[in-house]
Parts: C-alpha cells; structure tokens; sequence
C-alpha cells in the first residue's frame, strides 16, 4: 500500500516502540540476554476499607454515573439528536458525563465514610503503614512512558493472537467504531473534546476506579493473581467488545502491576493516556491495520 509521509513517520515511531518496549519487558521479566532491571519492589501502603465500605464505593460508582449520564441526557439529549456531528457529540458529551459520574464518586464516598463514622463519635481508621512518599513528577513520568512502551508489544501481540482465534470459531471481530466516528466528525471543539475524554478523563477515572480502588482492595485480601484477575477482567468487560476483552485486559494487568511497583496512582493514569492517544492516532492516520 502507498503510505503518506505522515503514515510513513507514524509507522517508523510505532515499530520504534514496539521494539524499545520488546527490550524492556525483557528487561522487566529478567528473560537471558537482557540486562536486569532490578528486584521487584511493591509499594503498596495497607488501605483500611472494609468489604461493606468497598460496596458502597461501588454502589455510589455506578450510580453517580447513572444520574449523571440521565441529567445530560436531560438537558442535551435533543441538541446532540438534532447536530451534524451526533455521533462525536454522544461520545463527547456522554462520556464527559460518565467519566464524570466515577470522579464525583470519590469525594461523596469519603465524605459519607466520615460521616458514618462520626455518627459513633469515632474517625475512619488511618492506614497502619507508612504511604511511600510520591516521587516527583519526572520520576513519575519516566515509570509511566516505560509502562506505555512495554505495553505496545504485549498488547499488540495478544490483540493478532485475540482476533486470529476470533476468526478461528467464527465469532464476532469487529473493533470498537471510533474511526468512524472521528473520521464523520466535522467540528474541531467536538474532535477536542473526544480527545479530552478519551486521553484525559477516562485514564483518571478508569485507573482510580480499577487500579487505585478495586484492584489495591482486593490485592492486600486475597492476593495479586486474584486480585489482577478481577480488576483486569472488568476493565475488559466494561468497554464492551468482544475483540478487545483480552487485550484491554492484559493492559489493565500491566497497569495495575505499574501502580503496585510505584506506589503512585500518577503512573498508570499518565500510561494509560499515552496509550489511548497513541490508538486514536494510529487510528486516525490509517494505521490501525
């Protein structure tokens, strides 16, 4: 096929980072031929919440998103219905709102934790350990573009494998249609705030909710393979498609193991964005194959 300059410049940086990440999760795993890169070294802090409090972060998760999805339905449903540019205005709009919904979620769940307990004339018990001090913004930038590259191979070799055995019994391939609906879109404040959405408030709400909530819950209970097979498998789940289920779930392996070896939520947040700004665009220049 005939590539652009801009496919041509694309193509060279993501084999680039295939390759750097394919050295270090070598490096990573310790594989021979590879130079170590060090013991691992979890930094979790212990986090007193309770099953019934982890219920109620949940129940107050899914609902804030339900009432907040419905009040911009409400309010905005016939304008995005009437617009040129419908699709991109729903992705943008209501994702802004769910995305919104699990941020909110956070603040009202602790203020209603404080409250439950100062209704026993007693405060929410502290952690026992000591939270490793968050490192500066460069060392937390360097953790996450290492995070970002060693994801690239792994993903992308699971997602040809995912989608060959897809094929294999005939079951549905399809990717997620957000080309489509980037590409039909024709106002650049609406294709801005897709990309808001899409590189900046999912990557926070997603890693609090999976990473910094539900996984670090479930890690210091019953242990990291439990743990990383629950939180990954819902990460999967919860962008409902068939063809990326096992991909996104190994990303969500891959960054729940990031935020336990740092200790810093900032990591798989600023991962996380790196990777979905690098699929749009992949996506947008035609690469995606």
């Amino acid at each position: 096929m005939d590539l652009t300059s801009l496919q041509t410049l694309l193509l060279i940086f993501e084999l680039c980072a295939l390759a750097l990440g394919a050295i270090l999760v070598g490096r990573l795993l310790n594989l021979p031929g590879f130079k170590p890169a060090g013991r691992w070294s979890g930094r979790l802090p212990y986090w007193p919440v309770e099953g019934a409090e982890m219920v109620l972060l949940i129940v107050l998760f899914l609902l804030l998103i339900i009432v907040c999805q419905g009040t911009f339905t409400h309010f905005f449903g016939r304008f995005i219905q009437a617009a040129a540019d419908r699709k991109g205005l729903e992705v943008a709009i209501y994702g802004f709102a769910f995305h919104a919904g699990g941020l909110l979620a956070w603040p009202i769940f602790y203020l209603v934790r404080h409250r439950l307990f100062a209704a026993y004339n007693t405060n929410p018990p502290r952690p026992t350990e000591t939270a490793a001090a968050r490192g500066r913004w460069p060392g937390a930038l360097r953790a996450a573009g290492v995070t970002f590259l060693s994801a690239l191979p792994l993903v992308a070799l699971v997602s040809v494998s995912w989608t060959g055995l897809l094929h294999l019994f005939g079951w549905p391939s399809e990717a997620q249609d957000m080309l489509a609906t980037f590409q039909n879109t024709r106002s650049p404040i609406v294709i801005a705030g897709m990309f808001f959405v899409a590189c900046v408030l999912a990557p926070i709400n997603e890693e609090l909710f999976f990473r910094r909530g539900l996984y670090h819950f479930l890690r210091q209970r019953f242990g990291r393979v439990i743990a990383l097979a629950v939180s990954a498998g819902f990460f999967g789940l919860v962008h409902g498609n068939l063809a990326g289920f096992l991909p996104l779930a190994i990303f969500g392996v891959i960054l729940a193991l990031a935020y336990e070896r740092t200790g810093d939520i900032r990591v798989s947040i600023i991962a996380h964005g790196l990777f979905n700004l690098n699929t749009i665009v992949a996506l947008l220049s035609g690469l995606s194959g």
